[in-house]
């Protein structure tokens, strides 16, 4: 665990939550143990979402257990509304959806793959507030409770058993809603190198390859450089990719210059015509 005095690393890819999921409450109806309202309140907030309702749950709020497994989302499980009935946790919502594990009737709401019901949900919360329900550990939400949701989910899985756990589902579809919100999620740019550090790269390991007696085929360096070219080609290099490969070209360099011929029997290097890219 990481010290008090210890700074956070900087996370690879984080980006500010989209504003529709404000409109997006998660609901957890009659939840067993405060863990699970802390679990699920941590992946709430590190997927954006903050608005957390708990019907008829346990005691949560300094609740070691919740405090634990809420780690660093101690502030969302301290806003999370704690209500009784179904009318108080739904109060303000226009359109909800209800998470199920097992097959229903055909009487029931449809039921959604768990990223096709969040890209409804991100469409949704654009305009109006959107309840996405989870049930209890054991049997999950009753049929009444199901009835009153618009549309079901459920998360295809590739065994009958188990089921996902309570935070385990939350993290799922806080997920798939933040990225269905978030459209095409940005990526971090990459520092190419230039075309002339890349030739440069190209002249080194010719002079470096050289020096090691390496004889391309047919004794031509220029096809062989050719090669190089099209293997490089093939994805754009990183500036900090063409200085590894620098640093390699080093390291031949202070071996030839350190150990020499040394009597081996191979072409002296003055001999060997060293590969110069065109």
């Amino acid at each position: 665990m990481r010290k008090p005095h210890e700074t956070h690393p900087e996370p690879a890819l984080t980006f500010d939550p989209p504003a529709n999921l404000a409109n997006v409450t998660v609901i957890l109806v009659e939840p067993a143990v405060p863990g699970n309202i802390g679990s699920s309140a941590r992946a709430m907030k590190t997927m954006g979402l903050r608005d957390l309702v708990v019907v008829n749950g346990p005691k949560f709020k300094g609740e070691s257990e919740a405090v634990k497994m809420g780690h660093g989302a101690w502030d969302l499980l301290e806003c999370a509304r704690e209500v009784s009935t179904w009318q108080q946790a739904t109060e303000g919502i226009h359109w909800l959806i209800g998470t199920t594990h097992r097959k229903r009737r055909a009487q029931f709401p449809q039921t959604l793959p768990a990223r096709e019901a969040a890209q409804k949900i991100a469409a949704l919360s654009q305009k109006n507030r959107v309840g996405l329900v989870f049930g209890r550990e054991e049997s999950g939400l009753s049929d009444i409770e199901l009835r009153r949701c618009q549309e079901l989910t459920t998360v295809p899985s590739g065994a009958e058993h188990p089921a996902l756990n309570l935070s385990q589902a939350v993290m799922l579809y806080s997920y798939e809603v933040f990225v269905a919100s978030m459209g095409v999620v940005p990526v971090q740019p990459k520092n190419l190198a230039t075309i002339h550090e890349l030739e440069s790269l190209l002249k080194h390991l010719g002079e470096s390859l050289a020096k090691v007696g390496f004889r391309p085929h047919q004794g031509d360096p220029d096809s062989f450089l050719r090669s190089l070219r099209r293997v490089m080609g093939r994805a754009p290099l990183e500036k900090r990719d063409v200085n590894v490969l620098h640093r390699i070209c080093q390291q031949i360099d202070y071996y030839v210059a350190t150990h020499g011929d040394r009597g081996t029997g191979e072409t002296p290097r003055s001999a060997i015509r060293p590969l110069t890219p065109a």
